[in-house]
């Protein structure tokens, strides 16, 4: 097929010649502009069907020809990428671009550039030499393409993940092959390029999913400049080639683009596809990349995200650059497995089936989809189930095949909402991959729709039904159809409910949309509802219309009723009546003198009159209409709006003389009154503590009276009328006339006063008269001369007063001047200057007034210039030291108590002043006489039943030694032998409480009782009760004694004499009133006794009773089972219809008797049982039995003693059947006996028996006592 340019057609064709190649694409026509060939519009597309594009050639019929061309074919064979025999015209070069997938992207042609010698690297190269000859198949590096055609400074672009392989340039000129001619005469070529896009079909190239590019013309260039996208570097000058060397060897891998906005996951998907782009260069061996200093880059592809119709348009940035530059090559190649990954990534994610329909119903439906399936090609890019989102779309019929997203997750399945019933729906999924998990992200194809249609239900509900016409007795309605859901509607449902405002009442049933309701009634309201009919069932009613038949007029409406009255409003409202409709208000203003206006026309029964004056009356009337026309006007009333509040006041004034406690104030009335008269003035005062009304009144002046001299104040007035209070005027400033300071405290003395001078202070008086102070005058009076003087003038408050005389009373008073002169003395203050402690006083004189009383007596020493205020007299028992004080005060004597008889006692004195103590005085001695014994602290006893012996601790003796002691007991005394602490008292009677009390004896006299001693004797021990035996036993005995009443928690005790030591032992001791003696021989007798203890002690013992025990019975049977265990029923074996064995354990000897069984045997309705068997043997048979019954046997051992025969227990019964005779088979066989034993119950079991019958006997109780208390109560 050969590329041909047609000058009459002023375009270019495809021309088969036996080939593989197909003309699909229109022809776009050529335009020249002065020699320059530009591209308008072209679009090619060519289908390989056989064979390779080997045989295809570019023909040029241009004279004049200049710029690159752009032309894509692709190859569908598995054969290695070739190049394109190009027949191109003289002084122009061809470039072949091919990628490894076989497709022919790019063919370049341009004008020849200027030739100069070759770089010595590039010469070396022999396939080189003979270019100008021959059409060279084989590929080459880029870097060879630019030295041979000097093209390296034209930047080749192409789609970003491409690697893209030159093609042979080849270097063609017309007329000669011999060598290379110079460029075309334009010094500056302006490099125009197209761009063919070859398929294998109609569509989207392959290995691209966009659509065909078009020619691509720069325009608007002067002559002498490349495009700005073509260029590269410096544009060529005359003469120059234009070749760059490559920076690295060629076949190597190009360099990274300059990207500043790579993140981690581009950086390692870059350093990847580096890594595999050096693999297939060393594997290729022959195939050269395109490797260029090109600085200009394309930006990477991004999807876009528009959505349209449920699919994402394909992009024209996605496809091809429409414009070749060398850049292409460089780019391309170093972004080719990135684009190979986006293209597998966009494979798999349009893999993603179609979504089912689980659940349908009218308004809702739920879709599930299977997951996208990931192949280990996928897992190898990083990428996860987790990492996709399904995106389902939907679009119904009347759409026109729009969609809209409704969900986007990572779940399989959804619900979709709100469907409308009886429509056919469309619904794809669609699969995304973020920008998180892959850069730009990536999504694939929409799934195949999957449609669906939903079922038809009962149609919506119905609009309001509109009143077309209404006259007193009839009302027309009409309606409009609702939405049928999917079927058709049958009729319409109309009721009424007959204007009685109870249930509904169907009025019509039918299929048309209007109905004429008749024989009505007059000014009566009805109201209305609509229903839907279809054949899935009746829709819900419509909201109710209500409406009435015409009627008269209203008549006149209630008068309007004031709500709420403001300064500028009125709030009026009026009653609402069922015949009203709307409401007509006028309102009259007098001083407008236009009479009655209207101010209100509406449905509310309430309206707001603004825009009033103030204290302004108003005139009121209202009208009510309906559709029967307007009432008749209601009675006329008239409102006033209330005043505002007044204006402040002007600023008041001063009246007259201002004194130092008063003066007179006045003030004008306000300007604006606020519309009403001003009733009261409020005067307020400020003294520094805040404003307080101090006049309330109507005058316009007011005294101000008991003020404080030399006092600044405040005063502001507010008037109050019936609209308010208005806010306080400015204030007016007043001070008072000022007076002479106040009377100063009265001075004190600051510290302690000496004996020749002290300090004195004193206070600022409470008031300084209104002026500022500015001195003090202290006078001294001494009262024993009456002199007085002055001994302070100043500003400070305290002084120094010296030269006083000791001890002292001085009087001093203070005032203080201001500048109108002198305040009033201070109350006077007596002063004692200081004064020397007392001398030493006297030795005291102690009389002793009895053993335990002394009076001691002492002279007042001098006092030193101050009187003695204080004595201080102590007492020791020492000379030397432990004195204590005994008493303080001014008196000269005093009596000192609590002494001790025959004690030696040393006082001394120490008298006080102000000053201070002086020293003590000398010690008096004395010595107190003897006196009688010191009481006895209450004593201990120990009490019996006639005795109580009483101890004591020995009391002191006071001097003289206790001689005895004496006893209180009631009404006698009795006397102790000696000075002995313990006595006993008898004959006593038992069980009573005594009064008792001791006192010691000396030679001086008695002491004083102990306190009482209340003690009792104990009782008697109880005596002991009658014993007796109530019951006897082989190997027990069973005990009682008393009555079987113990209040007084007496214990027993029963002793039992031993057999063998002939002693008594304790068997019993307890409250109990019998007891139980086990473990005793048969036949032996026993002797016992009992005694009674309480808290009077044990009792005397009973007479010895004597007791013997019965023989003894034979033990109960134990006969043994497999599992080891003894149970008490005999065993029966060998079951047969007349008979039976039964078998037990043999019973142990009791003693030399021997023992005996007696076998009883009953039928099972028979409670008797009779005498089967007697005798020594353990086994026996049963005869005589009949068949088909269930007997029961038990067994019981007979001791055989010599008194006689001693049955024991009868063992638990065992119950079994005979053999039932059989009738049909006479073959005699042997019967199985089905024995059952009785097991006795377990302690679960009595447990449980006991807690039900507790149960039931409380219920019992409580029902008995609830029907007794409310009885009762009553």
């Amino acid at each position: 097929m050969t590329w041909r340019y047609f000058p009459e057609e002023r375009g270019w064709r495809w021309l088969r010649e036996g080939g593989g190649c197909n003309y699909v694409g229109p022809i776009s026509p050529w335009s020249h502009h002065g020699g320059v060939l530009s591209v308008l519009k072209m679009e090619v597309m060519c289908e390989c069907v056989r064979q390779p594009c080997d045989c295809t050639q570019i023909e040029w019929y241009e004279d004049d020809f200049s710029g690159p061309v752009t032309v894509p074919m692709v190859s569908t064979n598995s054969s290695p990428p070739i190049a394109m025999p190009v027949q191109v015209p003289p002084g122009h070069v061809v470039q072949q671009i091919v990628d490894e997938n076989g497709a022919l992207r790019h063919v370049i042609l341009s004008p020849q550039p200027p030739m100069v010698p070759m770089p010595p690297h590039y010469d070396s190269n022999p396939d080189h030499q003979g270019i100008v000859k021959q059409v060279l198949t084989s590929l080459t590096p880029l870097s060879a393409l630019s030295a041979i055609s000097g093209l390296s400074g034209l930047p080749v672009t192409g789609r970003s993940g491409f690697k893209l392989l030159t093609g042979i340039p080849m270097l063609l000129r017309r007329g000669s092959h011999e060598k290379l001619e110079p460029p075309s005469a334009n010094p500056a070529y302006a490099s125009y390029l197209f761009s063919c896009h070859i398929d294998r079909g109609p569509g989207p190239g392959a290995g691209s999913n966009q659509p065909p590019q078009p020619f691509f013309a720069p325009g608007g260039l002067p002559p002498g400049y490349p495009p700005p996208h073509f260029s590269h570097g410096n544009p060529m000058q005359p003469g120059v080639m234009g070749h760059v060397p490559s920076p690295g060897p060629p076949g190597h891998s190009p360099p990274p683009h300059n990207f500043h906005n790579k993140d981690e996951r581009t950086k390692r998907q870059y350093i990847k596809l580096k890594k595999k782009l050096e693999q297939k260069h060393h594997r290729g061996g022959g195939e050269g990349f395109i490797n260029s200093q090109a600085t200009t880059t394309t930006p990477p592809f991004s999807p876009r995200r528009d959505l349209m119709n449920g699919m994402r348009p394909r992009s024209k940035d996605h496809g091809m650059s429409s414009v070749g530059t060398s850049e292409d090559g460089e780019e391309s190649s170093s972004m080719h497995d990135e684009e190979d990954e986006e293209r597998l990534m966009v494979e798999m994610l349009s893999t993603v089936k179609s979504p089912q329909v689980a659940e349908l119903n009218s308004r809702s439906a739920l879709l599930h989809w299977p997951p996208l399936v990931l192949e280990c090609r996928h897992l190898e890019l990083g990428v996860t189930e987790s990492d996709l989102r399904y995106e389902v779309l939907l679009s119904d019929k009347g759409k026109e095949g729009k969609y809209k997203s409704i969900y986007n997750g990572i779940a399989l399945s959804c619900r979709i909402q709100d469907l409308r019933p009886g429509t056919e729906y469309s619904v794809c999924v669609q699969v995304h991959l973020e920008e998180l998990h892959w850069p730009g992200g990536v999504q694939g194809s929409a799934s195949e729709p999957t449609t669906f249609t939903t079922p038809a239900c009962e149609p919506d509900q119905p609009q309001l039904p509109k009143v077309m016409q209404r006259n007193r007795t009839s009302l027309q309605l009409r309606w409009n159809a609702p939405v049928d859901n999917g079927s058709p509607i049958t009729q319409y449902i109309l009721e009424c409910d007959e204007g009685r405002g109870a249930g509904f009442v169907e009025v019509y049933k039918a299929k048309g949309k209007q109905h004429n309701l008749t024989k009505l009634q007059a000014s009566t309201p009805y109201r209305f509802r609509l229903a839907a009919v279809n054949e899935f069932g009746r829709s819900i009613y419509s909201d109710i219309v209500q409406t009435s038949t015409s009627g008269s007029p209203p008549g006149p409406p209630v008068a309007p009723v004031l709500k709420e009255a403001s300064v500028t409003k009125l709030h009026l409202s009026w009653q609402k009546r069922v015949v009203d409709e709307d409401y007509t208000l006028q309102m009259d203003d007098r001083e407008s003198g236009h009479g009655f206006l209207p101010v209100y026309n509406g449905r509310e029964t309430y309206y707001v009159c603004q825009g009033l004056r103030r204290h302004s009356e108003y005139k009121f009337r209202l009208r009510a209409h309906n559709e029967e026309g307007p009432s008749r006007w209601s009675d006329e009333v008239c409102y006033r709006t209330l005043p505002d509040r007044p204006a402040p006041p002007p600023r008041p004034n001063v009246k007259g003389r201002i004194h130092a406690q008063n003066f007179k104030i006045k003030w004008e009335p306000p300007n604006d009154r606020g519309g009403a008269d001003i009733t009261t003035y409020i005067l307020e005062l400020n003294g520094g503590s805040g404003y307080e009304p101090v006049y309330m009144g109507p005058d316009t002046e007011c005294q101000c009276d008991r003020l404080t001299p030399g006092t600044t104040y405040q005063l502001r007035v507010s008037c109050i009328s019936a609209g308010g209070r208005s806010e306080s005027s400015e204030p007016c400033t007043v001070t008072t006339e000022a007076v002479c300071p106040g009377q100063c405290p009265p001075p004190w003395v600051q510290g302690k006063p000496r004996a020749t001078t002290f300090s004195l202070k004193w206070g600022y008086p409470e008031y300084d008269g209104g002026a500022p102070l500015s001195e003090f005058e202290v006078e001294m009076k001494c009262p024993l001369d009456s002199s007085q003087r002055q001994v302070y003038q100043g500003k400070e408050t305290e002084c120094v007063v010296t030269d006083l005389s000791p001890g002292q009373t001085y009087v001093f008073q203070v005032r203080a001047y201001n500048r109108v002169g002198a305040g009033p003395w201070s109350d006077p203050v007596e002063v004692l200057s200081g004064a020397a402690p007392p001398d030493v006083p006297r030795e005291p004189q102690v009389t002793c007034r009895s053993s335990h009383h002394a009076l001691v007596q002492w002279a007042e020493p001098a006092s030193n210039g101050a009187p003695v205020t204080d004595y201080k007299l102590e007492m020791s028992t020492t000379v030397e030291q432990d004195f204590a004080t005994v008493f303080h005060g001014l008196s000269h004597a005093h009596e000192v108590k609590g002494l001790m008889a025959a004690t030696a006692y040393f006082f001394r004195i120490q008298a006080n002043n102000s000053a201070g103590w002086s020293p003590y005085s000398g010690v008096s001695a004395t010595v107190t006489p003897p006196s009688s014994p010191a009481g006895i602290p209450l004593p201990k006893f120990v009490s019996t039943p006639t005795t109580v012996t009483l101890s004591w601790q020995e009391p002191a003796s006071h001097g003289a030694e206790i001689t005895h002691y004496n006893i209180d007991v009631g009404d006698r005394l009795l006397t102790t032998g000696g000075p002995e602490l313990d006595y006993t008292v008898e004959n006593l009677q038992p069980d009573t409480t005594y009064r008792l009390r001791v006192q010691a004896v000396n030679s001086v006299g008695v002491g004083p009782f102990s306190p009482v001693l209340r003690a009792a004797t104990l009782r008697l021990p109880p005596a002991p009760p009658r014993l007796e035996c109530v019951n006897v036993g082989h190997n027990y005995l069973k005990l009682k004694w008393g009555d079987g009443k113990n209040p007084q928690f007496v214990q027993f005790t029963v002793e039992m004499e031993s057999p063998r030591s002939r002693e008594f032992q304790t068997v019993y001791q307890g409250t109990s009133h019998s007891c139980k003696v086990n473990r005793l021989q048969e036949l032996t007798m026993y002797r016992f006794r009992v005694a009674a203890t309480d808290d009077a002690g044990q009792g005397d013992f009973s007479s010895v009773e004597e007791y013997t025990t019965t023989i003894a019975p034979p033990p109960s049977l134990k006969v043994p089972t497999n599992n080891g265990v003894n149970i008490s029923a005999p065993k029966v074996t060998e079951v047969q219809q007349r008979s039976c064995w039964a078998e037990w354990g043999p019973c142990k000897p009791v003693g030399a008797d021997p023992v005996t069984y007696q076998v009883q045997l009953s039928r099972s309705k028979d409670p008797e049982y009779r005498l089967a068997y007697r005798g020594a043997d353990t086994r026996v048979q049963l005869t005589e039995l009949d068949p088909g019954t269930e007997y029961h046997v038990r067994v019981c051992p007979v001791r055989c003693a010599a008194s006689g025969d001693l049955p024991g227990a009868y063992s638990s019964p065992t119950s079994f059947n005979t053999s039932a005779p059989e009738v049909v088979n006479h073959t005699p066989r042997t019967s199985i006996a089905h024995v059952t034993e009785r097991k006795p119950l377990t302690d679960q079991q009595w447990a449980f028996i006991i807690l039900f019958a507790f149960t039931v006997f409380a219920l019992i109780v409580a029902a008995i006592l609830q029907q007794i208390l409310p009885v009762s109560s009553r």
